[in-house]
């Protein structure tokens, strides 16, 4: 798919790495997107040559640029139409001055562009030659009006040599609508830049948003050639990935050719709100053979493998959440994505600051797990090698059970490993039964079901993690969306087990909605939490839950979360972007913007930097002195001893709770408490029965005994 396109670009790009920007001293622009062009709307009888040189264009309109239908950008207005007709004229007077050309297009939605005749660039259409009413492949709107940057395509010297012409030479562009006469606007604005070898000052100065093309960065350098073709959300297409990485603390420059990667790769964009709501999109891609094969690829420290993404944080104008997030994960000793921060180029276009990173998946280097193959359907083989996750999107199967305060909303969940493609009935049957009773044993009262304790079902150590992680965020989305878990076969611990932990851009302080800006106060018991599983606030109900959670806590932050690691992981990574950070706000400035769902504006790389690290400073301050439990009280069996009963449950306001235990199990109190840990009723009795009349506001309650054996909890649903 667009092959041709593709094969021809690269020749392009080949020129790229063997030319030196050395040669340059200066760049003018030779033709401007302002100046009076030829132009010609009614295409259906146009002959093919009317993009050479010798081509009569005497009948043609003539108008300054752009062109369209009236919006902001437009200085020529046209009619409706699937397509513009553009040609101009520039005079060379002394060939060997002029070592590049340089394109820029800001565009809607595709062109092809031609000098001299030939083809030298085009986004978003395809065909050799476009019929005049042939389509974009996508909608794509103009960039400069809404604050953005024209598109660059670079051509290089022996291309330069083997198209111009002393004298005059012709730039011809078509421009293309996406659905023709029923779109419902056009831009079309080109410039044409010439890098010059001598210090004379022939053409005009260059636009000043014109690329500095003579820096240098710490940072991997990552260039993306599509052939030109805009990257769709799907499919992917094919293209090839270069990287420039001369070693730690050295420059990688711009020209220097790929030393670290050079291969094919299929690529596409993907996300949510960063491809629906941002102009900066994160992509998808894969590794290639020659023979178009997926192809494991080893590079700037990540083991092999051959999926990856390419996230370019927005709203996130840290660079760091997400990268801090899986930084704290690994902390914990948890896998989690590794990341290195590059700066992007996608055919030739400065894209900015982005993140390499390891899509989630199970490999020996990523979620370790056992490879559940389509014939493993029975004993031990069955059990293991699954991830799943609870996410936006189409479910692959409903719980029983409705999400956390949402009666009617049942708790969904979806395939990751393996996909919903792949898995076979007897493998789907098993892990939704087995997450089934899992459910079954968190919504019994005494956390048992078919003779198993919850813990029998999950690795609890690793939800703790889960549960730290998300409150030290406050990650809104965590909990009801990016949640993954994973289980290996039960002879190598098939419990399931909470993670890899997965996007945190709108978290630490990063949100504007369900009090995330806040530094104090649970993520958990938020009005986002509705949407929770159920079973997480089962989780937080339980004593010995809490209280283990204490004691990790604690030994989190006597090292490894210490105030010295983690700040001293947000300086050093922020010395390191300071100047990616500076480009990439030149080619999105939106430093003084508030951009969804930022609760600041700082106007500012390092006031983005402080913000986060005073939101982390109040936060962790708050844990400290606030998180529930008591270590000293971690009970060592989980199993409900005590031979209890508590009735009726659900109750009514105003009605009565009996309780019934042994009395030589009895401490001395029973305690009622609301979601966020604030006691509402406090009872003392060693008789061995007790009524409790509920005078409280209806919602579900934590109620604790205290006895010999330990502190033992249950959920009380009082009703209205």
């Amino acid at each position: 798919m667009h092959l041709y396109k593709y094969w021809i670009f690269v020749a392009m790009c080949f020129a790229f790495l063997t030319s030196s920007f050395a040669q340059i001293d200066h760049w003018e622009t030779l033709i401007y997107a302002s100046d009076n062009w030829k132009y010609h709307v009614d295409n259906a009888s146009i002959a093919d040559d009317w993009r050479s040189q010798e081509y009569n264009d005497a009948t043609w309109e003539v108008g300054p640029g752009g062109f369209g239908y009236g919006d902001g950008d437009d200085q020529t207005i046209i009619p409706n139409t699937p397509s513009v007709y553009l040609r101009t004229t520039f005079d060379i007077a002394d060939l060997e001055r002029i070592v590049n050309l340089y394109l820029h297009a800001d565009y809607d939605d595709a062109f092809v562009a031609f000098l001299n005749g030939v083809e030298i660039a085009r986004a978003n259409i395809d065909g050799v030659l476009p019929a005049y009413d042939a389509s974009s492949l996508e909608y794509r709107e103009a960039l400069m009006y809404q604050g953005g940057l024209p598109e660059g395509f670079l051509l290089q010297q022996d291309i330069v040599e083997s198209l111009l012409v002393s004298g005059q030479n012709t730039l011809a562009i078509q421009v293309h609508n996406y659905e023709g006469l029923n779109s419902s606007d056009m831009s079309a604005l080109f410039w044409l830049s010439a890098g010059v070898s001598d210090t004379q000052f022939v053409f005009g100065q260059t636009p000043n948003w014109f690329p500095d093309l003579d820096w240098s960065s710490q940072l991997p350098i990552v260039r993306i050639f599509t052939g030109g073709v805009g990257i769709p959300d799907e499919p992917s297409i094919p293209g090839r990935i270069e990287i420039v990485y001369n070693g730690d603390g050295q420059p990688n420059h711009i020209t220097d050719p790929a030393n670290e990667l050079d291969v094919d790769i299929e690529i596409e964009r993907r996300g949510q709100s960063s491809l629906w709501v941002f102009p900066k999109n994160n992509f998808g891609f894969e590794s290639k053979n020659p023979e178009g094969e997926d192809m494991d690829i080893e590079f700037l420290d990540f083991p092999a493998e051959e999926d990856w993404i390419l996230h370019g944080p927005y709203s996130d104008k840290t660079f760091l959440r997400n990268a801090l997030a899986m930084f704290l994960a690994r902390q914990m000793g948890q896998y989690a994505s590794r990341m290195q921060a590059v700066e992007l180029f996608i055919n030739e276009n400065y894209e900015g600051l982005y993140l390499i990173m390891e899509r989630i998946k199970r490999d020996d280097n990523r979620v370790d797990i056992a490879k559940l193959r389509p014939e493993e359907i029975s004993g031990d083989d069955l059990t293991g090698g699954y991830i799943i996750k609870i996410d936006k999107g189409e479910p692959d199967w409903y719980s029983r059970y409705d999400v956390a305060e949402t009666p009617g909303t049942k708790l969904t969940y979806q395939y990751v490993s393996p996909q919903a493609s792949a898995i076979v009935p007897k493998q789907e049957e098993y892990i939704q039964s087995y997450i089934d009773s899992m459910e079954q044993a968190f919504a019994a009262w005494n956390g048992v079901f078919a003779g198993k304790h919850y813990t029998e079902f999950i690795d609890r150590s690793s939800f703790i993690d889960h549960f730290l992680l998300t409150e030290i965020s406050k990650d809104v989305d965590a909990y009801r969306l990016s949640s993954y878990f994973h289980k290996d076969k039960d002879s190598k611990d098939g419990r399931l087990k909470a993670g890899p932990v997965w996007d945190f851009n709108i978290a630490f302080g990063n949100q504007d909605d369900c009090n995330a800006a806040e530094d104090f106060g649970y993520m958990y018991f938020e009005h986002c939490a509705r949407a929770n599983p159920f079973w997480w606030g089962e989780l937080i109900l339980d004593s010995n839950f809490k209280n283990l959670a204490k004691c990790r806590w604690e030994e989190l932050r006597s090292g490894p979360w210490s105030d010295a690691a983690l700040f001293g992981y947000i300086d050093e990574q922020a010395e390191l972007l300071s100047a990616p950070a500076e480009r990439n706000f030149d080619r999105w400035p939106i430093l003084n913007q508030e951009i969804w769902p930022n609760p600041v504006v700082t106007g500012s790389f390092q006031g983005e930097i402080n913000y986060l690290k005073e939101y982390l400073e109040g936060r962790l301050t708050w844990l400290d002195n606030n998180l529930f439990g008591q270590c000293d009280l971690v009970n060592t069996s989980d199993e409900q001893e005590s031979n209890f009963s508590m009735y009726p449950n659900p109750v009514s306001q105003g009605g009565h709770v009996y309780l019934e235990m042994e009395k030589d199990q009895v401490q001395g109190s029973v305690e009622i408490s609301d979601l966020s840990g604030r006691q509402v009723l406090y009872a003392a009795e060693n008789s061995g029965s007790l009524i409790l009349p509920i005078e409280i506001q209806p919602g579900l309650y934590s109620l604790q005994f205290k006895t010999y054996n330990g502190v033992f909890s249950s959920t009380l649903l009082i009703l209205p």
